[in-house]
Formats: structure tokens, C-alpha cells, sequence
């Protein structure tokens, strides 16, 4: 027994995340500060696991929080710009989206598609028969269908364009659409054909193709079918004619081999031969299309030993569902395949095609201002961030709604103590006890003003009319007042956790967070 998976589960779920958070009932998610505590070694991260503990720890170290809008989602797919001298993989409907969307370095090949240095993005629907790209593709919907034709042989499919101001756009990633109606990516459903033939593919090479000039020995008229030749050596049916008098696209459609006559698919359309150098005609290997498209027009190219090494499409075909491609000539066993666009036609879903199953989520913190109105503190430092849904409200059991969802949340349990001074030392621990070793209600100090301590990790209930000592400091003053957080430690679920560099706020500084989700 075999099976597949397909890679549209992830794009299906992918699509689900991002949805979420725009529908009409959207979800209540949010991007998280978190951790002002040094590591072991600042320059390594700590490893994190999808564990319970060490989300229970992405709960404690949390300092404060952005509310997900439908405006902070996008799909994206891996930033692959396009560099000359380089391969591409053609787009190819028997091979499978992991291959097409894997480069190999080594070998210099890059996956199907490019951004160009114009943010053009285009799918490559013929590689040249495994040519390097050296003409960077230019153009849009506009001219087409879409369908860029470089010198270089290739043919790309432009799928859409990306703004400098779209802030999911990075050095590693491209923000891409799901549909011809997103038109802030300049897409157009007029570059959307579908049964679209742009490629047909060698696979067996065959032996013996000849192509060559024959000498017509009488005179014809126009409105002739019947000519008559020097001789029939390296003549086949249902090859292609051309010369004065033959009409575009003439075949031959029978050969009358004792008597050296071809009869041809097309009446002739002036006079003729006559047997001069002159009025010699050209046969030419000749492709065929069964299937149930139009206006395809390919051409084989055959090399001096006779062999068919590739295809060129001149006129790509439409409203192909089913297609067959034939070599007529005077060879044998040259066999070709024809490869088919998805269903309603290339640039119909960029996401979906190019397989997008990563959305970005891209959240600037200190839009506000730095400190979000006094919700995020601006004289401190992160070095955690992720996603989390569906919380509490600090001391509910229910989950918070649209409604009642704050845009900027703070994490901190903030201590109201008596007297403006001495300060507390950022970072430090704080406790309520005889000892830190026994203490029966500890933190760490995020930030401070005169009379109120912002706490992360805090652990057992602080209490009003005992004092909060500094374990570095050795301050210790009277607390007189308790403010809670704004939701309920560990009641929602933890999406996404990244561990990172530090990173120091100041005052004046707004940070963008832009995290990958992986489906």
C-alpha cells in the first residue's frame, strides 16, 4: 500500500490560523514581550521545548502583550530572488511541490519561482530545457496572460507584485495573496487563464529526425494540394512544409512514393516550383497536439545527429484539460509529454501554488507611543516573544471576548510601596520573608517609578503592611497596595515561543516583531 499527503493540508490549516483573526467572531490572540533576565551566556539563547513546563515559564517571564488584528496576518513564502546564471525548476504537474519548491545549492538550481529586483514575483513554467536564467523576466498581467518569454528561453508566469511599505516583505521572507482580488499586490484575474500549455517536455530523444530542402520539379498554381518532387529521400508524412506558395502551418498529409508526389493539408496559395534552387521548399519535424485546448504552436529542435532535444512553445495553448503531443517525422521513438496548469489556471492562488504553509504574524510594539500609554515599559529589555490565544481575564474563568479585549496589556503584578525612595535595582529579585531562601512571595523587578515596582515571575501572594526587600539592593519598603495583572497567568494556549538576543527598549524606540507560524 502507498500514500501521499498532500502539502495543501498545511496550506488548509495555514489558511485557518490566518482567517481566524479576521472573521466575524475572530479569535483573541496576541504577540507577548517576555524574559528581562540574562542568560547563562547572552549570546545563546536558552534552548525552549513544547513543554508544559517551559510554557508555564513563557507565562512567568511574560512583561506584556499587542492584540492580534486581521491587518497583522499574511502568508509568506520563502524570499528566493531571482540571480542570473542560475537554474530554476520549472513548474511541472507530475512532480511533487516539495521538489519544485527545494533548491540544491550545490548544483546551482533554485525552486520554481522568483522575486525579481522590481518585488515581480513569477513562477517559472519552462526552465529552457534545464538552462541557467540569465535575462532577468520583466512585465505583469497586462501582456500576455501574463506569460513573460525571456531571450534566455524561459517562460515565467507573473503571479504578483509586492509594495515596499508591506511590512510582512523581509530579507528572508515575500508576503503573498490567496486570490486575483487582493489588489494591493497588483494581481488581476486577467492574467488568470485556465488550461493554459506552455510546456511540453521531451522524454525520449528518438533517433533519426532529418530535416532538409526539397526540390519541387513542376510548376504549381495556387489552389494546388498535390506537388511533385525530385525525390521523397527523408521525407515523412506529417511533417512540416514551408516555401513560396505554402500556406502557414502546411503539413504533409500523404506521400505517393513511386511517383516522388506529397499531398499537402492546405491548398497552395501562389505559384511555384519549377525545380530552381530558388523555389526549393523547407521540411521541418513537426509537433502535434490532441487534446482539448486551442492556438497551441510548438517546435521541436533537432540536433545535427538527429536526435529531438527539446521543445519551444511559440504560442501558448488554452482550455487544455487533457493534452497529447506527437513527433512527426522521419524518425522513430521521440516521445513528448505535455505538462498542465492547476485548475482555473496559473496566479489563481499564489499562496496555494507557490505552497505557502507559513503565516508571518508582524505586530510594531511602540506604535503608540514607546511605552504603549504606560503598558509596555520603556526601560527594560526582552529576550522572548510568541503568540498566544484565548486568555482570562485576571481572576475569570471565562474566556476573554472581542469586546472586552484590550489592544496593549501589561503582564506585571505592579507593588505599591510607601516612600519615593531608595530605588530598587532593575532585574533584581524581590521578596516578602526573613530570607530569599524562604520567602513566601518573590518576583523580579521589570521596572519602577517612585512608589510603584512592576514584578515578572512572581511567585506566591505579596501582601500589604510587610515590606518588599531587595535580595541585590538591600532596600526594603512597606507595601500599601496590590495591582494584579491584566490576564490570568497560564489560562490560554501558547501558540508560538521564540527565544532570541536581547533586545533594549528605550524611550522614543518601537520594535516590529515578525515571527514565523509553520504549518
Amino acid at each position: 500500500m502507498t500514500s501521499a499527503t498532500s502539502k495543501k493540508i498545511a496550506y488548509i490549516a495555514a489558511s485557518q490560523f490566518k482567517e481566524s483573526f479576521y472573521e466575524p467572531s475572530p479569535t483573541v490572540g496576541y504577540v507577548f514581550l517576555g524574559n528581562h533576565l540574562p542568560y547563562t551566556n547572552e549570546n545563546i539563547p536558552s534552548a525552549i521545548i513544547d513543554s508544559i513546563a517551559d510554557e508555564k515559564n513563557s507565562w512567568d517571564n511574560m512583561i506584556a502583550a499587542k492584540k492580534i488584528t486581521g491587518n497583522d496576518v499574511e502568508f509568506v513564502i520563502p524570499r528566493v530572488g531571482w540571480t542570473s546564471s542560475t537554474k530554476y525548476k520549472q513548474y511541472d504537474d507530475v512532480v511533487s511541490f516539495d521538489e519544485l519548491l527545494t533548491g540544491n545549492t550545490s548544483l546551482n538550481v533554485k525552486p520554481m519561482y522568483v522575486m525579481t529586483s522590481r518585488r515581480d514575483v513569477y513562477k517559472c513554467l519552462s526552465n529552457n530545457a534545464s538552462a541557467n536564467s540569465t535575462v532577468e523576466p520583466s512585465g505583469d498581467y497586462t501582456s500576455s496572460n501574463g506569460n513573460i518569454a525571456t531571450s534566455d528561453g524561459y517562460i515565467w508566469k507573473y503571479m504578483f507584485n509586492v509594495k515596499p511599505s508591506n511590512k510582512f516583505l523581509t530579507n528572508t521572507w515575500i508576503p503573498v495573496p490567496t486570490s486575483t482580488a487582493q489588489l494591493d499586490y497588483s494581481v488581476s484575474p486577467i492574467g488568470v487563464v485556465d488550461g493554459e500549455l506552455s510546456t511540453i517536455v521531451v522524454t525520449n530523444s528518438g533517433s533519426n529526425y532529418y530535416e532538409n530542402n526539397v526540390s519541387v520539379t513542376l510548376l504549381f498554381t495556387a489552389g494546388c494540394t498535390i506537388l511533385t518532387l525530385a525525390n521523397t529521400t527523408n521525407v515523412a508524412a506529417n511533417m512540416s512544409i514551408t516555401g513560396v506558395g505554402i500556406a502557414p502551418a502546411t503539413h504533409i498529409s500523404s506521400i505517393d512514393v513511386p511517383n516522388n508526389r506529397i499531398t499537402l493539408s492546405t491548398t497552395t496559395t501562389s505559384a511555384g516550383g519549377g525545380g530552381t534552387t530558388a523555389n526549393q521548399l523547407s521540411l521541418a519535424t513537426r509537433i502535434y497536439v490532441d487534446g482539448d485546448g486551442t492556438s497551441i504552436t510548438a517546435t521541436p529542435v533537432v540536433n545535427a545527429a538527429g536526435y529531438v532535444t527539446k521543445v519551444t512553445v511559440s504560442t501558448i495553448g488554452i482550455g487544455y484539460s487533457r493534452a497529447n503531443a506527437f513527433v512527426y517525422g522521419t524518425g522513430s521513438n521521440a516521445t513528448l509529454r505535455c505538462i498542465l496548469g492547476p485548475k482555473y489556471g496559473h496566479a489563481q492562488n499564489s499562496a496555494k501554488e507557490l505552497g505557502a504553509n507559513n503565516v508571518m504574524v508582524a505586530v510594531k510594539i511602540g506604535e503608540i507611543d514607546s511605552s504603549e500609554n504606560g503598558k509596555i515599559s520603556a526601560n527594560t529589555t526582552f529576550r522572548q516573544y510568541g503568540v498566544f490565544v484565548d486568555p482570562h481575564k485576571y481572576g475569570s474563568a471565562a474566556v476573554v471576548s472581542q469586546a472586552n479585549a484590550n489592544s496593549v496589556v501589561a503582564f506585571t503584578t505592579d507593588i505599591s510601596v510607601e516612600g519615593t525612595t531608595p530605588p530598587y535595582s532593575l532585574d533584581e529579585f524581590v521578596y516578602q520573608g526573613t530570607s530569599p531562601a524562604t520567602a513566601s512571595a518573590y518576583g523580579f523587578v521589570v521596572d519602577q517609578t517612585s512608589s510603584i515596582i512592576k514584578l515578572t515571575n512572581v511567585k506566591g501572594s505579596f501582601l500589604t503592611g510587610f515590606s518588599l526587600v531587595g535580595a541585590t539592593s538591600g532596600t526594603s519598603r512597606l507595601v500599601v497596595g496590590l495591582g494584579s495583572p491584566e490576564f490570568q497567568p497560564y489560562s490560554g494556549d501558547i501558540l508560538y515561543t521564540e527565544n532570541a538576543v536581547k533586545t533594549t527598549r528605550a524611550d522614543g524606540q518601537a520594535e516590529n516583531i515578525r515571527l514565523i507560524v509553520r504549518f
